[in-house]
């Protein structure tokens, strides 16, 4: 078995932890609000992981696995339309 995935999985937790904090902390209003939404889906990626896994289910943490790329994509889009949305604005004339 081929361990070498975990490294990788690891670090794109690391990224969407440090991610999600900067933006709960730095972004206000409606951009704070829709910071939210990936900050919910893991939470109920991982108690559907942990009431899977006390079930004895061995596939349950997949719903961790699989949410966790699409919410660190969600927080990477949100600071490039957050970036170019800053940007239209302050060049509006």
């Amino acid at each position: 078995m081929d361990d070498s995935f975990d490294p990788y999985f690891l670090l794109l937790a690391v990224a969407w932890l440090t991610l999600q904090a900067v933006s709960l902390l730095g972004l206000r209003g409606r951009w704070r609000l829709a910071a939210w939404v990936p900050l919910i889906v893991m939470g109920a990626a991982f108690a559907t992981a942990v009431l899977g896994g006390l079930a004895g289910s061995n596939l349950a943490p997949i719903w961790v696995i699989l949410a966790l790329p699409v919410c660190l994509l969600w927080l990477l889009a949100l600071w490039l339309l957050r970036a170019a949305a800053w940007t239209l604005d302050r060049y509006r004339p």
